[in-house]
């Protein structure tokens, strides 16, 4: 008698369970309908030989930057802040900055923060040669920090023969008064 029980309680389980077993089926069966279509879709788009000569030029920078950015993302903190002061029409006026520079490359750290002392005098002369009121606008902090860009990174090839290894100048913190 116990032995039919166990039979007829194992039989139900199974009952319940299978319900559950055929709801995770069909979900399953429809994440990879979706991840499938979706894979589907994106070839699609990007796929086509009959394409411009111009995405071909723009998928070989896009190639030049991934290969460039290997690796994990090194932030050098310029300390202290930066404060340049301006003669504007008989008045003092101020400009402080807090910026860090961008690199992948261990060796191009080392070398910010080995030369920091001749980094940093070029930038205080970059910042005061320039205009005050064209850095008051979106334009003049975006020029500028292309402009930073480009100087750290010639400072540090000509100390260590490294192109480019520095991506950006970042500002997180741009106050003028």
């Amino acid at each position: 008698m116990a032995d039919e029980k166990e039979l007829q309680l194992d039989a139900d389980d199974l009952g319940e369970s299978g319900g559950g077993k055929k709801k995770l089926i069909i979900i399953i069966v429809a994440a990879v309908l979706v991840v499938g279509i979706g894979v589907g879709v994106g070839l699609f788009l990007m796929g086509g030989d009959d394409a411009e000569p111009q995405a071909e030029e723009a998928s070989e920078e896009v190639m030049e930057t991934v290969e460039a950015s290997k690796g994990p993302a090194i932030y050098i903190k310029f300390k202290p802040q930066f404060i340049i002061n301006f003669q504007v029409a008989n008045r003092q006026r101020y400009l402080q900055i807090h910026m860090e520079a961008l690199t992948r490359d261990t060796e191009v750290a080392g070398a910010m923060d080995m030369h920091s002392p001749m980094i940093r005098s070029a930038i205080i002369n970059l910042l005061s040669s320039q205009d005050f009121k064209f850095l008051r606008t979106a334009e003049g902090r975006a020029s500028i920090r292309e402009t930073l860009t480009v100087e750290v990174n010639r400072l540090v090839s000509q100390e260590t023969s490294i192109e480019n290894g520095v991506e950006q100048i970042l500002f997180t913190n741009f106050v003028i008064q």
